[in-house]
């Protein structure tokens, strides 16, 4: 028995989804042909998360067999398995309504920390029981929207809200401190692989905001990029292993830094600037020549650093939203798609 995943308690999902085209979609051959990764198994039967709009996807940095999803109406899931099946936490509060973004601890496996709505929701024993005032905002309308958690420095966690403050804490939750203010939704936070003291902010509407001291100064570097349409608008950051390259995805196209964002050049792509939207970007852990990126219905592969760029068929119809590069092996990539947002 299969059964479509939509909105409800026992089902997964958006309402009104066109196309049973949703979910994860993994490739083991850089992406020459796909499968999807919707297997999740329930109480009623084998269920699928083909409905279900998939907007961040994180992979424990200590397993790279253990998944988790951030969904828009479905709250979060998990997998143990190399992405084979999904399941729903025990807590009711996880099971539904937006997840904005999931993270794990670098230092423990098991401490899971999700943003959802008002709260940032902690779990440190692997989502057998939640803490759901790790950070509760009290402010009406504002949401906690992003995470990054320090991988020198154990129990410093950044967050930002959708009113565009940052917020740092040093005891794992307990107390915090705001750091920056920048009016306008946070997009990401990225801590530098190399320094953890380098931290970019990206806004959706006002680029980037960079710290080389933990935060205790802020200074705006775009690279003279401002001056080209659409890069202000950020949608997201991925960075190599060393942090020598970081890519940004923003309404422009791809911009690169290889200064961890001091300054950025924008990537020459197939499509034209501002033609399609671009939020899912890999590079590949192993040869930061090796980029990826897809859109609807095409996945894109440079090996010369974006120099060219190789098209294959990428199959659904939804705007990829998230994508993890297997750090182990590169040729094996996971997509994340959701429709667009009303």
């Amino acid at each position: 028995m299969i059964i479509l995943l939509g909105a409800g308690c026992s089902q997964l999902g958006g309402k009104g989804s066109k196309a049973p085209d949703g979910g994860v979609f993994k490739t083991t051959d850089a992406g020459k042909t796909w499968a999807t990764a919707n297997v999740v198994p329930t109480a009623q039967g084998i269920g699928t998360l083909a409905t279900t709009n998939v907007i961040n996807m994180e992979m424990d940095p200590q397993d790279n067999g253990v998944f988790y999803l951030g969904t828009r109406e479905s709250g979060v899931l998990y997998s143990d398995d190399i992405a084979a099946s999904w399941r729903l936490p025990r807590q009711v509060a996880l099971r539904d309504g937006v997840v904005f973004e999931v993270q794990v601890d670098p230092f423990d496996r098991c401490t899971v920390y999700i943003a959802k709505g008002s709260r940032l929701y902690k779990t440190t024993d692997c989502l057998r029981t939640i803490d759901d005032e790790t950070y509760v905002e009290t402010r009406a309308g504002v949401n906690v929207v992003r995470i990054a958690l320090d991988w020198y420095t154990q129990g410093t966690i950044w967050i930002g809200l959708s009113n565009g403050d940052v917020l740092k804490s040093i005891d794992a939750g307990k107390t915090w401190k705001s750091v920056l203010k920048l009016g306008k939704e946070v997009s990401q936070i990225l801590i530098s692989n190399k320094d953890s003291r380098q931290i970019i902010v990206a806004s959706y509407t006002l680029g980037f905001q960079r710290t080389s001291d933990g935060g205790d100064h802020w200074e705006k570097y775009d690279g003279d990029t401002a001056r080209l349409t659409g890069t202000q608008i950020v949608y997201g950051l991925v960075q190599n292993k060393d942090a020598s390259v970081t890519l940004a995805t923003t309404k422009y196209g791809i911009l690169r830094s290889m200064d961890f964002g001091l300054t950025w050049e924008p990537l020459k792509l197939l499509t034209s600037p501002s033609q399609v939207i671009i939020r899912a970007v890999g590079i590949s852990p192993k040869d930061s020549n090796t980029i990826y990126y897809a859109v609807n219905s095409t996945f894109f592969t440079s090996t010369d650093s974006g120099k060219t760029w190789q098209t294959q068929k990428f199959p659904s119809t939804r705007i990829p939203r998230t994508m993890i590069v297997d750090p182990k092996d590169p040729a094996v990539v996971y997509v994340g798609v959701a429709e667009a947002a009303e």
